[in-house]
């Protein structure tokens, strides 16, 4: 055995060594996801949502950097709770996103149960089923922004049906405030059908053949073997369609944006439109902030209802099978 040079013997029992050793040690890697996790929670959810409820409470404008910031107390949630802006803007949101996650819903279901019964082709149906919500969606924006022109191709198809009505039955989509609100609630609905196709198609395969079979041979028909065996079974995979869309229909902003930018007048206006509006045109960023908080707690309220439910459908469910 050769001798080791101190040059060595330093390097072995050096800093970088003693942490390469440290390093190694299987507790250590016991530790590192959750510092990982723990430290991207907090900066990614925890630093801003402190930060956010912070500015809710300031007196605060950002177009007047010399005007020193102070705290107001619940000044800004009683101005937004008195702001008959806001409460309308909410509720066209709750307007939209009920109709659109409706349609959503029942147009996902039908299609996920005939693809479901579908044998052949079966991948082509899904791949062309999917591909409207791999759209980017400012592209469906703009596409339907072309779609609904006064003389674009859907007032086009309309056009035949003035000899039989004997009046001009073209409709100004983004001009007129109910064509314009139906407009927005087409295009969501156009986009995230897929989603709600996706869910309900995975509920679909996941139905145990076992029970299916059972009632066939008992003599149920089709639509009795659906109604009795099917659909409660796919009651949780319904809640989680109703959750996880809702979700979403209630940040609705893109369409607004490209489509109307909350008009005409104010009739497109959602509740992510408004804040949008008011901070960043008219830099209300105590007032937004405040308003964020307040829709944080009506919508987690809303979506852990609607998870309650999920989670007591299924206990009663694995009872009913233990049973």
């Amino acid at each position: 055995m050769t001798a080791l040079s101190g040059v060595e013997i330093r390097a072995r029992n050096g800093p970088f060594a003693r942490l390469g050793a440290w390093l190694s040690q299987e507790r250590v890697f016991r530790w590192i996801p959750f510092v990982l996790v723990e430290g991207t929670f907090i900066l990614v959810i925890i630093i801003p949502f402190l930060l956010t409820i912070y500015i809710s409470f300031l007196r605060w404008r950002a177009n007047r950097p010399f005007e020193q910031a102070y705290l107001s107390g619940f000044r800004n949630y009683e101005a937004v709770l008195s702001d008959t802006g806001f409460w309308a803007a909410l509720g066209r949101t709750f307007y939209f996103a009920g109709f659109a996650v409706v349609f959503e819903l029942v147009i996902g279901f039908l299609l996920a149960m005939l693809v479901h019964r579908v044998v052949r082709g079966r991948r082509i149906y899904i791949t062309v089923f999917l591909i409207p919500m791999m759209v980017v969606p400012v592209v469906v924006g703009y596409n339907f922004s072309m779609i609904y022109i006064d003389h674009g191709p859907l007032n086009q198809l309309l056009l035949p049906l003035t000899s039989i009505l004997g009046i001009d039955p073209r409709i100004r989509w983004l001009s007129d405030p109910l064509a314009a609100q139906w407009a927005i609630i087409l295009a969501d609905v156009w986009q995230w059908t897929s989603l709600t196709f996706l869910i309900f198609l995975s509920g679909f395969s996941a139905l145990p053949p076992q029970l299916i079979n059972a009632a066939r041979v008992m003599g149920a028909s089709r639509w009795q073997t659906f109604w009795w065996v099917e659909l409660p079974l796919l009651k949780p995979v319904i809640v989680i369609a109703v959750v996880v869309r809702s979700m979403e229909a209630l940040k609705l902003f893109d369409p607004v944006v490209l489509l109307t930018f909350g008009g005409p007048g104010t009739s497109t206006q959602t509740v992510a439109y408004y804040l949008w509006e008011q901070v960043w045109q008219f830099n209300k960023f105590a007032f937004g902030a405040a308003a964020s908080m307040l829709l944080l707690i009506l919508f987690s309220t809303l979506i852990f209802t609607g998870i309650w439910l999920m989670m007591r459908e299924r206990t009663r469910l694995d009872r009913e099978r233990a049973s």
